[in-house]
């Protein structure tokens, strides 16, 4: 029987997982005290006490748990998991938290009542029904109900929010809830990647029904229209979609921008719109935001300098709109529009000229906007432009890639800070954890180590993947050994 060990998220939910470090979900949460998904961090912040949620595909019920914490114990939270052993856990986790507002239900939801077979895969968030059981190494059956059966069981009314992560049965799952996405009105998150695999065509089976899709803007924890035609960034696993009516709730609220205001028909006619809704522009300059960090206060004088000779106009623009996005006080449309104007600026700039850290001030902004491919690319250009000068030229005004660098302070070796800030956020962005990366971002790591300003994730990260893969043993055994 696999031991189990009991894990504490950021939020203080504890989950309770397997004791082993081959698996995904115990091995990020050591990692990085909570899931790797920028949509949990969201929920955080739209979710109120006394709500109603739905969590289609729980597994270990990192989502289930903090949820049931946001929406408290006047609020309740329905969780869907099939697989006896995980939904074992899971319970043993609800227990754990004393949380009497969560049903556990271990099902699995589909198209039509009956049972099936589930394959069972080392990593439990793999799970999925199988049509053909002898396509599976392992598998068990469990039942399978839908959602118009447990709108009637459970009397749904006034679901706010429901998660769907049933690798590939989504569409299923639809046809088996008809009456309840045509009677109710929920928010709902649904995952489009699957492995290698993306699943578009969900953005137009819910369009069918009237769902609209919308994606994360992670930096700004806004809603923004999400167009099927589009191209999905790489790293896109989840959209979440509603109707109209929830459409304007959310706004109203301002954790969505509805899609009418989205519609500017020029760049130039955002930005016209934008300034003449900004009041105090100065408050927006680099002088009175990244100048009074404390990496902004060291830099100031130099960058003065930069500015006057006169070839920095387009860079002190785009932080200039970045600055307007961040100010909580204006609205998410505002905001949002600030946002792609930067972002625009940038990509525009450094694909023409990426002298000085625009690459740098491009990943920051490319990340809070969710185009996290592109931040990445802007990295990889970066770490190489390191490497091959052996320096970095700090005179012009830049925004640092990650935001936890914001706080800390450079002091005397600021060329080894912006070194460590850069490898980062590169080791942040450019794969979801160390777990799958494995020993590839081991020298990384270590030379975060050493320049002496890496984040404790970081050396988490390091130890994590010396444990994984037997490293620390060895090297004991190599100081026993001399």
């Amino acid at each position: 029987m696999t031991s189990t060990t009991t894990l504490t998220m950021i939020d203080g939910v504890r989950v309770v997982v397997p004791d082993s470090l081959d698996l995904i979900t115990p091995y990020v949460l050591q990692e990085q005290e909570d899931w790797f998904e920028d949509e949990i961090k969201f929920l955080r912040c739209l979710l109120q006490p006394g709500q109603k949620v739905i969590d289609v595909g729980a597994n270990y019920g990192v989502y289930t748990l903090s949820m049931a914490k946001t929406v408290g114990p006047t609020g309740s939270v329905w969780a869907f998991e099939p697989a006896s052993s995980t939904a074992k856990l899971l319970a043993e986790g609800v227990a754990a938290n004393g949380f009497a507002q969560v049903v556990l239900e271990r099902s699995a939801l589909s198209s039509a009542s009956g049972s099936a077979q589930i394959s069972l895969h080392e990593n439990s968030e793999l799970n999925a029904l199988v049509r053909d059981a002898s396509l599976a190494s392992a598998s068990e059956t469990v039942p399978v109900v839908t959602l118009d059966e447990c709108m009637e069981r459970y009397k749904w009314r006034d679901i706010e929010f429901m998660k769907i992560d049933a690798e590939g049965e989504e569409a299923n799952i639809l046809r088996g809830g008809e009456r309840f996405f045509a009677e109710l009105s929920p928010l709902v998150q649904y995952e489009v990647k699957a492995g290698v695999e993306i699943y578009m065509g969900l953005v137009k089976r819910f369009a069918s029904i009237g769902y609209a899709s919308y994606r994360l803007v992670p930096g700004l924890d806004i809603l923004v229209f999400y167009d099927s035609e589009s191209t999905p960034d790489g790293y896109l696993l989840n959209l979440f979609c509603c109707k109209q009516d929830r459409v304007a709730q959310l706004a109203a609220r301002g954790f969505l921008i509805n899609p009418a205001d989205q519609r500017l028909t020029t760049e130039a006619e955002r930005t016209k719109g934008i300034l003449k809704k900004v009041n105090n522009h100065n408050t927006c300059d680099w002088r009175h935001t990244i100048a009074k960090l404390p990496y902004g206060i060291q830099l100031a004088n130099l960058w003065e300098q930069t500015i006057a000779e006169g070839n920095s106009e387009e860079v002190d623009e785009a932080l200039f709109f970045y600055a307007i996005s961040r100010d909580s006080s204006l609205s998410s449309t505002v905001r949002y529009g600030a946002l792609e104007t930067s972002l625009n600026m940038l990509k525009n700039l450094c694909e023409s000229d990426p002298s000085y850290l625009r690459l740098s001030s491009l990943a920051r902004v490319a990340s809070d906007y969710g185009a996290r491919s592109l931040a990445v690319n802007a990295l990889v250009q970066l770490i190489e432009a390191i490497q091959r000068h052996n320096q970095v030229d700090m005179r012009e005004p830049f925004l640092v890639p990650g935001r936890q660098f914001d706080t800390v302070p450079p002091g005397k070796t600021i060329g080894a800070w912006v070194q460590a800030a850069v490898l980062e956020e590169f080791e942040r962005l450019s794969s979801f954890s160390s777990y799958y990366s494995g020993v590839s971002a081991l020298q990384r790591l270590e030379i975060i180590r050493d320049l002496g300003f890496g984040s404790d994730e970081m050396a988490r990260r390091l130890n994590l993947i010396k444990q994984r893969f037997g490293m620390l043993d060895r090297a004991v055994q190599a100081t026993q050994q001399t």
